[in-house]
């Protein structure tokens, strides 16, 4: 009965997901090409993240009504976590979500939005979106005052990772679908239970977004990039995880906007203004198609969530081995791209 259960929660993920982005289009918010980031041939409809939030909604919502009645339909964890902290990282998720909204529909000062994200990531620890301790070659740390500056830190600069790398058709969520699926690999190999179905149902809701956003008629916005990203964040901070198993899984996001962020420090250019500066976009100027490009990251986050999957399995030493491992890979990934994209401008400037 369990895996009929599965599959009709699934189902109307998927569908009202599907039905609810095809909605979106219809509300005349739009991102409009400006000749500098974006650079779209007209503009597109920017608020499907909303439809994919209010999907995963619904199908909590009929897991909970359904849990209610006959429990042993669900499973033993639905989502990673206990049931307070569950509730409370899904809860923060679709704030940050509707500060992506906010920015979406009426476009909010740089420093308003910062400030709602600090303050949502600060919050989000203090009831209980933590993690239970910060592991190290040298030991666990446990101190209250360190997991949850840790916690805050993670969950900014993930957030904002999620959203800077949301600028290539189907790269920002189908790499948050496959995160997801690692987290769930991750916590079945590691012994915490089975895959729970309703990260299942999370990846249903993007996959129905992708159906549009692949066509080029349809962008998650600030809402879906903040809202998902904060839906992956928040659980794999409760997950019960090494902290590096789940930074592994993140390493796709991680690497190309901390270096790219260091980089352009180096060079004295604003941090936070909008560029077209990541490795993913170097990428698009060189004439790589979005598909391309996002098949290339989906592959990337594949082959760092298996890494997490097996350092999660291992235990012991092995996360955090991993971890620095692919960090350095891809690293070196990152300045070859960078190191090609220029040589190509060097090129064409005394061409």
């Amino acid at each position: 009965m369990i895996i009929i259960v599965a599959l009709a929660l699934c189902a109307i993920s998927f569908t009202a997901s599907y039905l609810l982005c095809e909605a979106t289009k219809h509300t005349g918010v739009v991102d409009a090409p400006d000749g500098r980031r974006k650079l779209q041939d007209r503009p597109i409809p920017r608020l499907g993240g909303l439809g994919v939030l209010l999907a995963i909604a619904i199908s909590v919502l009929a897991a909970g009504v359904l849990h209610s009645f006959a429990p042993q339909w669900i499973g033993s964890s639905f989502l990673p976590g206990g049931v307070p902290e569950v509730l409370y990282a899904v809860g923060v998720s679709f704030l940050f979500g509707l500060v992506g909204a906010a920015d979406d529909l009426i476009e909010l000062n740089p420093v308003t939005k910062l400030a709602l994200l600090i303050v949502l990531c600060v919050a989000a620890p203090m009831v209980g979106v933590a993690v239970g301790e910060l592991e190290s070659p040298f030991g666990s740390i446990t101190a209250p005052a360190i997991l949850i500056a840790g916690s805050a830190a993670w969950l900014l600069v993930f957030v904002n990772a999620a959203n800077f790398m949301d600028g290539s058709n189907g790269l920002s969520l189908g790499c948050l679908a496959i995160m997801l699926a690692g987290l769930g690999l991750s916590l079945m190999l590691a012994e915490r239970g089975g895959f729970p179905l309703g990260l299942v149902c999370m990846i249903a809701a993007i996959g129905a977004f992708l159906i549009h956003n692949l066509r080029g008629t349809l962008y998650a916005g600030d809402a879906g990039a903040f809202g998902v990203g904060a839906m992956f964040a928040t659980l794999a901070l409760i997950s019960g995880l090494s902290v590096w198993t789940v930074a592994t899984l993140a390493l796709p996001f991680l690497v190309d906007v901390l270096l790219t962020l260091v980089s352009r420090a180096r060079h004295g250019q604003p941090l936070f203004e909008a560029h077209l500066d990541h490795a993913y976009q170097g990428l698009i100027k060189r004439g790589w198609a979005h598909e391309e490009v996002a098949v290339l990251w989906w592959s990337l986050s594949v082959v760092c969530g298996v890494a997490a999957s097996i350092g999660a399995a291992g235990g012991g030493a092995l996360p955090f081995i991993l971890f620095w491992t692919f960090a350095l890979i891809l690293s070196a990934g990152w300045l070859f791209l960078h190191g090609e994209a220029r040589k190509n401008f060097a090129g064409r400037t005394h061409g």
